[in-house]
C-alpha cells in the first residue's frame, strides 16, 4: 500500500502584523504568536455568526530545563484584529505530558468557549497522574467557570492501580447541556496467568513470575450543565479507542466509536446518559483498522439533524471510502456506499463538507502504485449519490503520479463547494491548491495559492461565504550555518478569496464553453461512451483549450 504523507509546508511570506485586518491575498501571510508556537501547535479553530474567529493552539515552554506546553486561547474580531494581544490567553500554564495533549474545543450555546485540556498539575515531578480539567470563556476573554479548571474526577477501578491517566478529552454542547468524555486508563499488577503472560519468544524457556503489570483503558463518557456541574449520576463506560460526540435535537448527543470487530457503533444519549435506543448500533461491521491504528471517522450533523459519517473500510491492507448516515430514529445505511461505486484502489486521507441534506467527500485515492487522484463525490443523508450521469461516482479533481495529495478542507458555498488541497510535489512539499465546483460536480475554477512546493507541518480552516481563514505552522529554516532564520518558523494565518473575484496569484474565471468532448480507453481506442475501468475524457472549449482528464466508471 502507498505510504500516507503528510502535507507538509513551508515557504516564504510577506509578514504582517498582527493586525490581520482580513485583507484578502493569495501570497501574503500574518505571522501569529512569533515567539513561540513549535512543535505540537495543534491548532483548532472556529467562527462565529458575527463573524469572530477563535482560535486555540499549544505553545511549547521550556521551564527549568523541563519542556512542556501550555494552551493558549485568541479571538479575532470581524476585521481580523487580534483581541487578547500576540500570545493570546494563556488558558492553562501547567505541566503536561508532551504526548498526550490532545484537547477537545467547542462553543455553548450562548457562544461562550468550551475546551478540555489535560495537564499533570498534581503530580509534575513523576508524572503518572494526568488529569483533564474544563474550561469555559465568555468572548470577552472573562473566564466564566473557575480559571483554573473543573477537574475531572472519576474513581479508580483498581484498588492498586499506580498509574492512572484521564487524557484525550471531546468536548461537545448540545443545547443548555454540555457532553464530555475523557480516555481513562489504569495501570495495575495482577497475578500472573496464561492470559495475560506468555514466555519471550527470544527466551522460550522464562518462568512465569507471579505477577504482570497490565492496562485497562475505556472512555468516560458524562454530561455538565451550563455552570459544569455534573448532571448524570452514572456516566457511560465504554471500551474503545476513538470516541466522537456530536450534538443532536432537544439537548441530546451523538456517540460513535469502534467496537470490538473495529466497526463502528453508535447511540443516542440524553443528560442522563440513556441511550435513547435501549442498545448500542452497530452501524458499521466491516473493520476500519487490523487493530494497529483507528482513524477517526469525519462527523458532521446535517441540515436534517442527520449524522453524516465517512470513514475508510479497509479491504486486506487496502480501503475505500465509504459515507454512512444515522438518523434519530436510529436508522442508518447496513452496507455504506463506496464512494466510486467500487471497493479496488486504495483510499487515503480525506476531508469532508455538509450542506442542506448532503456531504460532500474529498480523499486521496491510488488507481494503481503510480496513479494518485484526489476525487470528490457527493451523497445524501439517505445513502444515495447526488450527483447523476459522468460525475455519478465521483470526479477527479487533481491527478499525479509520484506524491499523492492531501485534502485539508472542503467548504460548502451557496452554489457549489470549494476544496483546499496540496497537490504534493515531494515527500514535504505541495502546491497549494484551491478549486471551486458547481453543486454538480463541474469545475468552476481552479488556482494555486502560496508559492511552489509550499511546506507545513499542520493546517486549522474556517470560513465564510466570501473567504477561507487558513492557519497553518511551519517548522523553521535554516542557514549553511545551521543557524535559525528569523521568523521562518512558527504559526501563520492567510484570508484567500473564495468567491471568485481576481486575486494576487490567478484570475479566477469560469472555463470557456465545451465544444468537442472525445472519450479514450486506456489503452488509447477512440470510444463513443465511457466503458467500464479508466477513461481519458479530452476536452476542447471554445477558445482551442483542450483539458484531458481520467475518469474511472
Amino acid at each position: 500500500m502507498k505510504k500516507i504523507f503528510t502535507f507538509v509546508v513551508m515557504a516564504v511570506f510577506a509578514i504582517g502584523t498582527m493586525m490581520a485586518n482580513w485583507q484578502p491575498s493569495d501570497t501574503e501571510a500574518t505571522h501569529l504568536d512569533k515567539d513561540g508556537s513549535n512543535g505540537q501547535v495543534q491548532m483548532k479553530t472556529m467562527r462565529t455568526d458575527d463573524g469572530k474567529i477563535i482560535l486555540t493552539w499549544l505553545r511549547g515552554e521550556n521551564t527549568d530545563g523541563v519542556f512542556s506546553y501550555q494552551l493558549h486561547l485568541q479571538v479575532f474580531d470581524a476585521d481580523g484584529n487580534a483581541m487578547f494581544g500576540d500570545e493570546g490567553i494563556i488558558v492553562c500554564d501547567k505541566a503536561t505530558r508532551t504526548w498526550t495533549t490532545d484537547y477537545g474545543l467547542c462553543l455553548a450555546e450562548n457562544g461562550d468557549i468550551l475546551l478540555a485540556y489535560t495537564d499533570v498539575r498534581n503530580d509534575p515531578d513523576m508524572q503518572e497522574k494526568a488529569e483533564t480539567y474544563f474550561y469555559r470563556y465568555d468572548m470577552q476573554g472573562n473566564p466564566v467557570w473557575d480559571a483554573d479548571g473543573i477537574l475531572f474526577s472519576f474513581p479508580k477501578l483498581h484498588e492498586n492501580a499506580f498509574i492512572v491517566e484521564d487524557v484525550s478529552p471531546v468536548i461537545c454542547a448540545s443545547g443548555s447541556n454540555i457532553y464530555v468524555a475523557v480516555n481513562h486508563t489504569e495501570y495495575y499488577m495482577e497475578e500472573a496467568n496464561e492470559d495475560n503472560w506468555s514466555p519471550s519468544p527470544w527466551f522460550p524457556n522464562q518462568t512465569m513470575p507471579d505477577s504482570v503489570q497490565v492496562n485497562e483503558a475505556l472512555w468516560v463518557v458524562m454530561s455538565l450543565d451550563a455552570n459544569g456541574a455534573v448532571i448524570c449520576e452514572t456516566p457511560q463506560c465504554i471500551d474503545s479507542k476513538i470516541m466522537t460526540i456530536n450534538p443532536a435535537s432537544a439537548g441530546r448527543a451523538f456517540l460513535v466509536y469502534d467496537n470490538a470487530i473495529y466497526g463502528l457503533d453508535a447511540q443516542l444519549v440524553g443528560a442522563d446518559m440513556a441511550n435513547q435506543w435501549r442498545e448500542a448500533l452497530t452501524i458499521e461491521e466491516r473493520a476500519l483498522t487490523t487493530g494497529m491504528y483507528m482513524p477517526t471517522p469525519l462527523i458532521e450533523v446535517d441540515g436534517n439533524g442527520v449524522l453524516m459519517i465517512s470513514y475508510r473500510v479497509l479491504t486486506d491492507w487496502y480501503g475505500y471510502q465509504c459515507v454512512n448516515y444515522l438518523n434519530e430514529a436510529g436508522e442508518y445505511s447496513s452496507e455504506a456506499i463506496s464512494l466510486t461505486g467500487h471497493i479496488d484502489g486504495d483510499a487515503g486521507i480525506a476531508a469532508m463538507g455538509v450542506k442542506e441534506d448532503r456531504a460532500l467527500v474529498a480523499w486521496e485515492w491510488a488507481y494503481s502504485s503510480s496513479e494518485y487522484h484526489i476525487n470528490a463525490n457527493v451523497v445524501d443523508d439517505e445513502d444515495n449519490y447526488f450527483w447523476t450521469g459522468d460525475n455519478t461516482y465521483g470526479i477527479s479533481l487533481d491527478m499525479n503520479d509520484l506524491w499523492g495529495f492531501t485534502p485539508v478542507k472542503v467548504i460548502p458555498v451557496e452554489d457549489g463547494w470549494v476544496i483546499l488541497y496540496g497537490n504534493s510535489t515531494s515527500w514535504n512539499g505541495a502546491n497549494f491548491m484551491v478549486v471551486k465546483i458547481d453543486d454538480m460536480g463541474n469545475t468552476v475554477w481552479t488556482k494555486q495559492i502560496c508559492e511552489d512546493d509550499f511546506k507545513s507541518s499542520g493546517f486549522a480552516v474556517t470560513y465564510d461565504q466570501s473567504n477561507a481563514y487558513i492557519f497553518y505552522t511551519q517548522d523553521s529554516e535554516y542557514d549553511d550555518n545551521w543557524n535559525e532564520i528569523p521568523g521562518s518558523g512558527g504559526m501563520f494565518v492567510m484570508c484567500v478569496d473564495i468567491s471568485g473575484k481576481t486575486t494576487a496569484i490567478n484570475e479566477t474565471q469560469a472555463p470557456a464553453q465545451v465544444v468537442k468532448t472525445e472519450i479514450y480507453t486506456i489503452d488509447g481506442r477512440q470510444v463513443d461512451q465511457m466503458e467500464d475501468g479508466v477513461n481519458i475524457i479530452r476536452s476542447t472549449d471554445a477558445n482551442g483549450n483542450v483539458t484531458t482528464t481520467k475518469v474511472l466508471k
